[in-house]
């Protein structure tokens, strides 16, 4: 059984064209902020717009232990750790 610990970074952002709130989530090993505010997220809108917005500019950020094993590391769709753990 695996000790490795994780989390979701679920991050709030406000859609430039409609206002809506957009949510975007992602899976990391590390509870600080940085690592899912330097992530790109491609939210979609129900307005039609999507686009790329950086974590940094999130109107909210909270972090939430993660219980489940989600696939983790660089490259890995839906997570948010920017390099491969050594």
């Amino acid at each position: 059984m695996s000790t490795t610990e994780q989390f979701a970074h679920v991050l709030l952002f406000a859609c430039p064209l409609c206002e809506r709130p957009l949510a975007s989530a992602c899976a990391s090993k590390h509870r600080n902020l940085e690592d899912a505010d330097a992530h790109w997220f491609n939210p979609h809108c129900h307005c039609g717009w999507t686009g790329d917005v950086v974590g940094a500019i999130a109107a909210k950020h909270w972090v939430e232990p993660w219980e489940r094993k989600a696939p983790i590391g660089f490259g890995v769709s839906g997570s948010c750790d920017g390099s491969p753990e050594n």
